[in-house]
């Protein structure tokens, strides 16, 4: 985490995807998608377990981190 600097937040990357579109975004967009985008799934997972009898338990980060 020490190289997680704010000039390297503000930096950007560049790729292309597989239909062959290229963007250019900076890395702070990147780190918060790939946060939400975790969330997203994790709430898909609990829906199903859910859906199919099971109870996950809890599953929110701050609840998480107090069990310690």
């Amino acid at each position: 985490m020490q190289n997680l600097t704010p000039s390297w937040l503000n930096e950007t990357l560049t790729y292309t995807n597989s239909s062959g579109f290229t963007r250019t975004l900076p890395h702070w967009l990147l780190v918060t998608h790939m946060f939400n985008h975790q969330t997203h799934h994790r709430g898909q997972l609990t829906t199903l377990l859910n859906q199919m009898g099971y109870e996950p338990g809890v599953t929110d980060l701050p609840a998480i981190w107090d069990r310690q």
